[in-house]
């Protein structure tokens, strides 16, 4: 890597002002040359520069770091949460003078953020990598873009977190060589925000993709994980028998390795199945069945199991049991930050039951905005079509057309019959 480049992505990493590092050493014009590699400055200058940065003028090239630190995004991409988090705490305070080695650690710490859901140090993260994104290599290129992509689908922005997985598709496509396993993990990730946008014919095709990836590896946890998203596809288009085939291969699987959290996530989807279906008893056995194999740490998987379990007691009118699991649900959410989507889903069935006049208003003026804000389509169309009913049934007829019609404008930018 030029000198300049090294000396400036350096520089944002200290989080040195221009002004910091140039003071009675050069100019703040020429160090701005210097990093933007527009002029050669002495040997003098540039010694003086990475002196103060804490670096080596010359760059030396520390392959094992590099390798440990690709070792430590495949634990994350294998999902191996303690050692994963165990190398970060005994890796994070080490000094490199090597600028490639120090990349990926900032892209691969990027990752480690978002893979221990912590949106808000992801977030930053990002910003100031955009400082200097413009001197990374294909290779890194690459990783911003998926990781990035992964930032984007926590965050529920999935028409954005598509336009960076297609760039790192672009990239991952051409002469660059990637492992299988990442080839396979880009595949799932393509298939998965699919789904949640709807567009389940090309979900599917990405997920058989990174699944055939995955049985050619023997990698049975991810083979399972392909198989409940190919199961979650067929629910969402009413192929309810191929839906509860790819649920039970799951599950023979996860029981087979004898994985919990596979067993919650499959559960979990089975007990959505079953909702669909109008078997709230089953529905209810399986969410709670979900909620037992899912470790206090899956917070959003959790939430979604509560929200489940909320639903369908509201459903069969047992309010007691929707009010414990509203009580669990925001005790939850008050514990952690980016919850957002949840606590209007459970302020929703809090005003319902407490048949709240701020209801109506709550749906407008919060529940609409954040989903339209983020661009979720299907709650966009539920909450619509929740207050075109309530709209109906005081006789405000005017509003209760322009809000169902809202609800079908949304279905049909979710649905993958009008993609």
């Amino acid at each position: 890597m030029e000198i300049g480049s090294r000396i400036r992505f350096f520089r944002i990493q200290k989080n040195m002002t221009q002004e910091e590092l140039a003071n009675e050493i050069i100019s703040i014009s020429y160090l701005s040359k210097i990093e933007n590699n527009q002029t050669s400055a002495s040997i003098e200058v540039l010694e003086l520069l990475c002196d103060r940065l804490g670096i080596k003028l010359i760059e030396s090239e520390e392959y094992e770091q590099l390798r440990e630190l690709h070792d430590w995004y495949h634990l994350m991409v294998a999902r191996k949460r303690e050692p994963a988090i165990a190398f970060y705490d005994s890796y994070e305070s080490k000094n490199t003078n090597d600028s490639r080695v120090a990349i990926f650690f900032v892209l691969f710490e990027l990752r480690y953020f978002i893979f221990i859901k912590q949106l808000d140090k992801a977030e930053a993260q990002i910003k100031k990598i955009e400082l200097y994104k413009d001197i990374f290599d294909i290779r890194m290129n690459y990783f911003y873009e998926k990781i990035v992509g992964q930032f984007y689908y926590f965050k529920s922005q999935f028409s954005v977190a598509m336009e960076h997985f297609k760039v790192a598709e672009e990239i991952l496509t051409s002469s660059v060589h990637f492992e299988s396993w990442e080839t396979a993990d880009l595949y799932y990730y393509k298939g998965l925000n699919n789904n949640r946008m709807g567009k389940l014919a090309l979900s599917i095709v990405y997920i058989q993709k990174a699944l055939a990836i995955y049985q050619s590896l023997y990698d049975l946890k991810r083979s399972a994980e392909c198989q409940i998203l190919l199961g979650i596809s067929y629910e969402k288009i009413n192929e309810f028998e191929m839906a509860e085939e790819n649920y039970l291969l799951a599950t023979k699987v996860a029981e087979g390795i004898n994985d919990p959290s596979l067993l919650g996530l499959i559960y979990h989807n089975q007990a959505v199945l079953y909702s669909k279906l109008g078997k709230s008893t089953l529905a209810i056995e399986q969410f709670r069945n979900s909620l037992d194999h899912k470790e206090e740490h899956v917070v959003i998987g959790r939430l979604r199991s509560i929200h489940g379990l909320i639903e369908e007691y509201y459903k069969i009118g047992d309010y007691e049991n929707c009010k414990k699991w509203l009580h669990e649900g925001f005790a939850i959410v008050e514990k952690h930050q980016d919850l957002t989507e949840f606590n209007i889903h459970f302020i929703y069935y809090d005003y319902l039951l407490q048949k709240s006049e701020n209801l109506v208003k709550f749906i407008e003026k919060d529940a609409l905005s954040f989903f339209e804000n983020i661009g979720h389509h299907l709650y966009i169309a539920y909450y619509s079509e929740e207050l075109g009913k309530i709209y109906q049934e005081n006789h405000k007829y005017k509003l209760a057309s322009y809000y169902f019609s809202k609800a079908i404008s949304s279905l049909k930018k979710h649905s993958h019959l009008y993609q």
